[in-house]
């Protein structure tokens, strides 16, 4: 963390491997994925404190979550279930997860943008691109529809 006051640089620790992506949300929560421990993790500034979302698709902690966004209109973290050719999406609220199937196997998704309308967009790219189902990678637009 920098303080644009003094350029001072605070190191905060993970208790947890791989911190990737991250995002924040509209209260100023910072969303960051932890790519080899199969979940994502909420770090709250205001204590320090870090709580764990583990990914309802981690069979065994095999899923790896590459990258994280955060719907701010609609407080929900969206998340790529890169093992599992889904997407997730995590109601911040509730707490409730829900899975989205992607139309291809072997979706490496890469990145998540949310549109202003809810849309949510991601792309794939597996390498090389031949493991991928029909060997292409691709832009891929889901509408949630909720």
């Amino acid at each position: 963390m920098i303080d644009p006051k003094d350029d001072s640089v605070k190191v905060i620790d993970t208790p947890f491997q791989g911190p990737r992506r991250l995002r924040v949300d509209a209260v100023g929560d910072v969303w960051i994925g932890a790519f080899p421990e199969a979940k994502i993790v909420r770090y709250h500034p205001a204590d320090s404190s870090f709580h764990d979302y583990p990914l309802p698709s981690a069979l065994n902690g095999a899923e790896t979550p590459y990258s994280l966004n955060v719907d701010r209109a609609r407080q929900q973290v969206w998340v790529t279930g890169t093992a599992s050719d889904t997407l997730l999406r995590l109601d911040i609220a509730s707490g409730a997860w829900r899975t989205f199937p992607l139309p291809r196997k072997v979706t490496f998704t890469r990145d998540i943008e949310i549109a202003a309308d809810g849309s949510v967009y991601t792309s794939n790219g597996a390498f090389p691109s031949w493991q991928i189902e029909d060997g292409q990678p691709t832009l891929i637009k889901l509408e949630p529809g909720d």
